[in-house]
């Protein structure tokens, strides 16, 4: 099921890994050939996927019924002009929803 990014975080090992708007997270790895992601390698690629969709297994899994529990939803902090999770930083700069 495709998901929204809605920021990234980086884990233990430093790989960047997606935050969707379900609540899950997912690896964004560049590891040629199997995965050409260059832009996961900078701050503006990252920042240029912000809202594209992703596939998530765990929310395949859980519709498929292979999985139960409701996911952690952060679509209701996820600003529908910019994209931006609201609560882990506010708006990006230009978006008419931010409070002036």
């Amino acid at each position: 099921m495709e998901r929204a990014i809605v920021g990234f975080d980086q884990d233990e090992m430093g790989d960047w890994v997606a935050l969707l708007e379900c609540g899950h997270r997912q690896h964004v790895r560049h590891q040629p050939p199997f995965r050409e992601r260059p832009w996961v390698l900078t701050p503006e690629g990252r920042e240029g996927h912000i809202g594209s969709p992703l596939d998530c297994v765990i929310c395949d899994e859980a519709m498929a019924g292979d999985q139960g529990g409701d996911p952690a939803c952060l679509a209701h902090e996820v600003c529908p002009e910019c994209g931006a999770v609201v609560a882990a930083g506010g708006h990006r700069p230009g978006c008419r929803a931010a409070s002036p």
